[in-house]
């Protein structure tokens, strides 16, 4: 074979690589295109699909809110505690923080008149703000709140010890809030007696 010859074949099979490569190389291109058009649809769906259930979720736990601000009466506590839709919801929790507030307080508003209904207003109390104390860590206004009503209810039902478990863990916890203030003041009242009085108010009125 001729040196011109052979040099013409070289080229040749160099164009043709060349071309294949060119071509390979548009293929390539074109599906890499394809496959960040398809990733931007599904990013657009997406983001789509997250606004709407975003604005969906929005729009009920609006409404669950409404709900809440039309609780005025006990009456109408007592019905919202009742709505399916509120509960293991924050607006159902703060419905309960609602009713262990009013039955702490009536308890020991009636605790020296009417002793055994105002004692059951304040173990439900104390009950519900124990249940309300792991779901409230997160949010330190509540939790300081459930650990004072906690111990606040300990200490009516003359439950000393407790009481003092729950005033310490929140002054510990919580040393410079207004909650720890009134902490510390029930505990100078059980250290100044030794829990004492409390005792005996209590049991003076278990007696009756």
């Amino acid at each position: 074979m001729k040196a011109e010859e052979r040099k013409a074949l070289e080229h040749n099979a160099l164009v043709d690589q060349i071309g294949r490569a060119y071509r390979g190389l548009k293929e390539g291109s074109w599906r890499s295109t394809a496959v960040w058009v398809g990733i931007a649809v599904v990013a657009v769906l997406i983001f789509f699909v997250f606004r709407w259930f975003y604005r969906s979720s929005e729009a009920t736990s609006s409404h669950r809110w409404v709900k809440v601000d039309e609780v005025v009466f006990t009456e109408q506590l007592e019905q919202a505690l009742k709505d399916t839709e509120l509960e293991n919801t924050p607006q159902g929790r703060l419905l309960q923080f609602k009713e262990a507030r009013v039955k702490l307080s009536d308890g020991l508003r009636d605790l020296a008149s009417t002793p055994t209904e105002a004692q059951k207003k304040i173990e439900d109390a104390r009950q519900t703000y124990e249940k309300l104390l792991a779901s409230a860590r997160k949010m330190p206004l509540l939790h300081q709140e459930a650990l004072l009503g906690t111990a606040k209810a300990n200490e009516a039902l003359g439950e000393i010890e407790k009481a003092r478990e729950y005033y310490e863990t929140l002054v510990k916890t919580y040393p410079n809030s207004s909650f720890a203030a009134d902490a510390r003041t029930r505990m100078e009242h059980l250290a100044a007696d030794g829990g004492k009085i409390a005792e005996k108010l209590y049991k003076g009125l278990t007696t009756k």
